[in-house]
């Protein structure tokens, strides 16, 4: 057999491989991509709808609570009422925020079955929190007895003889369906978690595979790789004895490629059929070089998809822990009060102690339950930027005096001195800003101040600084400090501790919304320890003109217009 044949029968075996090769190797990175696509297009967007489901119902079941919390009290304070009736408003835009997130959801869902699962969920918590609503709106306009059935038609259920359950008064009802409404949603978080915990199983299972695809590629194009050398190989011995020289160099070089040196190239001077088998060994040489730096950059790929993955679970692992510290600490500052509430109006109505004093307790925890929705209602429309400003000329120290002496009722004045270091060139320095919220700030500064120190002094100081054009308050206290470890993190959500031996706890929002306020006015507010206590700077702009990267300054002009 002539030379040329051999080569031609070697040169038809090795395009056979080579046809395998790169069919199996498209084949492969096919449903590598393939597999890339579900995770970006299928798995993750489930996961993060399925999150977003989750974050909506935490928040329609928030509205929930702090609407009927003002329910009983409503009918008898328009104020009450009013603040109820926001937090309604509340609950239809989180109900409708939670329907349209399920809707995302259900299109991303192949499990139509799981999907429905949810939104029957959904539906069945949605319907009894409307029936809880239109029971808390009866009790608003004040009715004493229900006027709603299970069908939607009014009538007097002491007359009709219905259910226990709808003959018991409204507010009772009402209560009774709070603590159902409480079953329903620990029973459809579960259920969430449980279906977002399956999701991360399949994603990973996903993973798994694409990585054996990987490695599976990797194996059978070197195995037919090696074969399609080892034809070439066997050839050339048959022709040896006429080109041995050029088939040993080409031996050589082939060889190293075998090996792994992809790097080295192939290349035998001459025309001949030798020649062409050189040529065609250094293409499948640039075509494993190829498909090696693809499946490198699909491997940077998945790890990059990994980190995300990772990433995006950390988030969620992170605001799961906020949800449940947010829970925690409401739940608490909110049985704080109730409880000395229901005990002395339990003992006034025993007769064990005078009304007078009973009510001097239960509208002082009043105050705090409602100070405590406040808070969260102004958390709330800072984070979806729906907190307005009445921007006006006030007199910034007028503004601090009032709230130092607020604070001075409430301490003991043979422990704390409560100082005031006002410069009298600017007692009457004024600055464009929203009063009612800058001494909302004044106040959860100082009052922290007076929380914390029991012995010593509380003192408030103002500066002003023609160079900025700025006026600097601090506020200074004795009361231990502030722990090391909370410092970095003071003014964001939910950060409070003890300090020293003083046990005292709030709910860590108040320096939170204290930071959102100031910002909100172009200042900044900061805080260090000194001289064994702490010490609070506020820095705010003096002109209008300061204001204008704030936002605030047209509301500004547009006042001073009318």
């Amino acid at each position: 057999m002539k030379i040329n044949n051999k080569l031609f029968i070697s040169f038809s075996i090795m395009a056979v491989l080579m046809a395998v090769v790169g069919y199996l190797s498209y084949t492969q990175i096919s449903k590598v991509s393939g597999s890339f696509d579900i995770v970006k297009s299928e798995a993750t967007p489930s996961i993060i709808a399925l999150g977003n489901i989750k974050s909506d119902f935490n928040q329609l079941h928030a509205a929930v609570l702090a609407f009927n919390l003002h329910v009983p009290d409503a009918a008898s304070d328009p104020e009450i009422k009013a603040k109820a009736l926001d937090h309604l408003q509340e609950v239809q835009v989180a109900k409708a925020n939670l329907l349209s997130s399920y809707e995302q959801y259900r299109s991303l869902e192949k499990d139509k079955d799981a999907a429905d699962r949810i939104g029957q969920g959904i539906n069945g918590i949605i319907a009894h929190i409307d029936e809880m609503t239109t029971i808390g709106t009866e009790i608003m306009n004040g009715a004493t007895t229900s006027q709603t059935t299970n069908g939607g038609h009014t009538h007097s259920h002491a007359a009709t003889g219905s259910s226990d359950q709808t003959a018991q008064p409204p507010v009772l009802r009402l209560h009774n369906m709070i603590l159902e409404l409480d079953n329903a949603a620990m029973t459809f978080k579960d259920e969430l978690d449980a279906k977002i915990a399956q999701e991360y199983i399949s994603l990973e299972k996903t993973q798994a595979d694409v990585l054996g695809d990987i490695s599976s590629t990797i194996n059978l194009n070197m195995i037919l790789t090696i074969g399609a050398v080892a034809v070439v190989f066997v050839v050339g011995r048959f022709v040896s004895h006429s080109i041995t020289k050029r088939v040993s160099q080409l031996k050589g070089e082939a060889n190293q490629v075998a090996a792994g040196n992809l790097s080295a190239q192939i290349s035998t001077p001459g025309s001949d059929e030798i020649t062409d088998l050189a040529v065609n060994f250094e293409h499948m040489r640039n075509g494993l070089v190829s498909a090696q730096h693809e499946l490198a950059k699909k491997n940077k790929d998945l790890q990059t998809l990994n980190a995300d993955l990772d990433q995006a679970n950390q988030d969620l692992k992170k605001l799961d822990k906020l949800k449940d510290q947010f829970i925690g600490i409401a739940s608490h500052e909110l049985r704080g009060p109730i409880h000395p509430i229901l005990g002395y109006a339990s003992m006034a109505k025993g007769g064990k102690i005078q009304p007078q004093v009973a009510l001097d307790v239960i509208h002082q925890q009043a105050l705090k339950l409602r100070q405590l929705a406040s808070d969260i209602l102004d958390v709330s429309r800072m984070d979806s930027g729906n907190l307005s400003y009445n921007m006006q000329k006030v007199k910034i120290n007028e503004l601090l005096l009032n709230a130092l002496i607020a604070a001075g009722g409430t301490v003991n004045p043979e422990n704390v001195s409560i100082v005031a270091k006002i410069d009298d060139r600017n007692k009457d320095l004024e600055v464009i800003a929203d009063k009612d919220r800058i001494g909302q700030v004044f106040t959860n500064v100082i009052g922290n101040a007076v929380k914390f120190t029991r012995k010593g002094s509380i003192t408030a100081a103002t500066h002003v600084n023609s160079d900025s054009n700025t006026v600097e308050i601090s506020i200074s206290d004795t009361g231990g400090g502030i722990p090391e470890d909370i410092l970095p993190n003071l003014f964001g959500k939910f950060v409070t501790k003890n300090v020293a031996d003083t046990n005292k706890e709030g709910t860590g929002l108040g320096l939170y919304i204290s930071k959102s306020i100031v910002n909100a006015h172009s200042g900044t507010i900061e805080a260090h320890n000194s001289n064994g206590g702490a010490t609070f700077r506020i820095v705010l702009p003096i002109n209008a003109a300061d204001l204008e990267n704030s936002g605030l300054l047209a509301e500004v002009v547009k006042r001073d217009q009318k």
